[in-house]
């Protein structure tokens, strides 16, 4: 288990040198040119429609571009 985590702390680490970054997509309104729907699911009480419920995949970015739409559930 030790091994596994230095591995993967060290490709993170690589990542960030290379300027890619995760999206933070939970919580955070949908836009299509970041965020790819998977689902839609009623809106729980108190959140607004078009509201990121849930990430299935996280999406990734170098600089302003974006390598991979992150995978949500969006409220309706």
């Amino acid at each position: 288990l030790h091994g596994v985590q230095l591995v993967h702390e060290k490709f993170v680490s690589e990542l960030d040198k290379l300027g890619i970054k995760p999206m933070e997509s939970v919580g955070q309104a949908f836009n299509e040119e970041l965020h790819e729907a998977m689902m839609q699911q009623p809106a729980p009480e108190g959140t607004e429609a078009g509201i990121i419920l849930a990430e299935i995949q996280t999406g990734y970015t170098i600089g302003d571009r974006v390598l991979r739409h992150a995978r949500v559930v969006v409220a309706s």
